[in-house]
């Protein structure tokens, strides 16, 4: 049976296995200072980082637009829990307990988008700076190889006698 939360899951596992595969991309090319590993290493990573930035975002400010049906379903929930009766849970009646029990959810709704933003914020500076520290590495691990490795002369003796003739 497919929800509607299918798609959002299959996209997680889909970025979360792109990171995986750039993360040993990167792991094995770092070891080995192989240029082209770590030249893929840095195209996924911010290919990784940019969609992350643009749905780390997007899910933000749909909970911004959501907030009303967010402080609803909170509500709900707790008005759910009130009225079971369950031997593990006993409610705290309050007075006049409806009013600050849609009060409380929306102070919780609030503050919960203010920590998912700065989360949000925080967390996408990380990753472009991350991205930018990955790039400057692989800048600097092409322009220090960018010489080929001399060569022993023994293994080239026609070389070296002609060399000698000209002497």
């Amino acid at each position: 049976m497919l929800s509607s939360t299918a798609p959002g899951y299959w996209t997680a596992v889909g970025v979360i296995a792109l990171y995986a595969v750039s993360s040993l991309f990167g792991v094995i090319g770092s070891i080995t200072q192989n240029r082209k590993m770590i030249g893929v290493f840095k195209i996924l990573y911010w290919l990784v980082t940019i969609l992350l930035l643009i749905v780390t975002f997007a899910l933000w400010i749909l909970c911004l637009v959501k907030r009303d049906l967010l402080v609803e379903s909170c509500a709900e929930v707790a008005r759910e829990l009130a009225s079971s009766s369950s031997s593990y849970y006993t409610p705290v009646q309050l007075p006049n307990g409806g009013d600050n029990l849609t009060q409380s959810c929306a102070t919780a709704a609030k503050q919960l988008l203010i920590v998912g933003g700065l989360i949000v914020f925080v967390g996408n500076l990380f990753q472009v700076y991350f991205a930018s520290v990955i790039s400057a590495y692989a800048a600097r691990l092409k322009r220090n190889n960018q010489h080929q490795k001399l060569r022993d002369l023994d293994d080239y003796p026609e070389i070296t006698a002609n060399k000698m003739a000209v002497y």
